[in-house]
């Protein structure tokens, strides 16, 4: 998203990001499509599909500071707060989860939920990449819908966006001949010192448009 905020009008950034990652996300759970574990999926993609309808019909109105801000703290929280438990009575806790990470992320290009709660499941290295892969495609497909929707016209990039999505592939392969070199201990510190940067990084963006 940032090389994008180089090289992109404001106004394309966000939705052209969108199909971008939905590249990069099929790629991942066409790979990985053995290890996707659908109950997951599946509540995800339910409220993923309400929350990326209303957030593409908002995404335009917010200031920068605010969503860098926001998503921000909302990474951290999640990554670093004492495990979550979800009550019994909320029969599938992944609907909200979806709800909320793709309202956000039609907002922001980034939901910062789904990837740190599912670091705190059960599930192995192989199925938390494909699980996440196969959420987050059904996610950036009902992201595109609704842009186009709303009337954003993807044509000037389509470009841009066919060779993105081209090089994904043999990178998502690249990537799962790699995982297998570390170890599930390792994989889940990287992977929340990733989030960790990320989200002070967009602290620093949003102290810096204050």
């Amino acid at each position: 998203i940032a090389i994008l905020s180089a090289i992109l009008p404001i106004s394309a950034m966000v939705p052209v990001h969108s199909v971008l990652m939905l590249g990069l996300s099929l790629s991942r759970a066409w790979y990985f499509r053995h290890d996707i574990h659908w109950p997951i999926v599946i509540p995800f993609a339910v409220g993923a599909l309400i929350g990326a309808f209303a957030g593409t019909s908002l995404y335009i109105d917010l200031p920068g500071v605010f969503i860098a801000a926001s998503v921000a703290i909302l990474m951290l929280l999640a990554v670093w707060l004492p495990e979550i438990k979800f009550k019994k009575e909320i029969p599938h806790p992944f609907f909200l989860v979806g709800l909320i990470h793709s309202f956000l992320s039609a907002l922001f290009s980034l939901g910062g939920l789904f990837q740190p709660v599912m670091v705190r499941t059960k599930l192995n290295k192989l199925q938390l990449i494909a699980t996440l892969a196969a959420g987050l495609t059904c996610m950036n497909v009902f992201k595109i819908s609704g842009y186009i929707t709303f009337g954003f016209n993807f044509k000037p990039y389509n470009v841009v966006m066919a060779l993105a999505i081209l090089v994904a592939f043999p990178a998502a392969r690249l990537g799962k001949a790699l995982l297998h070199t570390i170890s599930e201990q390792q994989f889940r510190t990287v992977f929340k010192v990733i989030m960790t940067v990320f989200a002070l990084r967009l602290l620093y963006r949003a102290w810096i448009l204050i």
